[in-house]
């Protein structure tokens, strides 16, 4: 038990260089931008996203689709659990495009999602 909390304190300060002043705040958790969202966005474009919450730091990845789905992929040793969804994005509209991803989340665990043991697929 120890060992996943220092896991996890070690993630959070290897990752705050990514949380600065183009953070924002969407419910109980922090997302830091990784990259300028542009005007226009095509079909296929990611963004990523670095999210943190009081129990851990994840990568949220978006990508602009019609498919609305979401994926959690396990993280490997010394790694971050990815979150990946597909799903259609403006830049007007990327804060409750991540709301609606976060809320998705609920159910399985989130703000404190745990390592899956294997890749979740679901639908929002």
């Amino acid at each position: 038990m120890i060992d996943k909390r220092l896991e996890r304190m070690k993630r959070k300060h290897n990752c705050k260089v990514h949380f600065n002043a183009d953070s924002f705040q969407i419910s109980d958790c922090t997302v830091a931008p990784v990259h300028d969202i542009p005007d226009v966005i095509h079909e296929n474009q990611e963004f990523d996203f670095y999210l943190e919450t009081n129990y851990d730091v994840y990568l949220l990845q978006i990508i602009h689709s019609q498919d609305c789905v979401v994926s959690i992929y396990p993280a490997k040793v010394d790694g971050i659990i990815y979150i990946v969804s597909s799903i259609p994005v403006s830049k007007d509209n990327i804060k409750g495009a991540i709301q609606k991803v976060l809320h998705a989340l609920e159910p399985y665990g989130f703000p404190k999602l745990k390592n899956p043991k294997s890749s979740i697929t679901f639908n929002i």
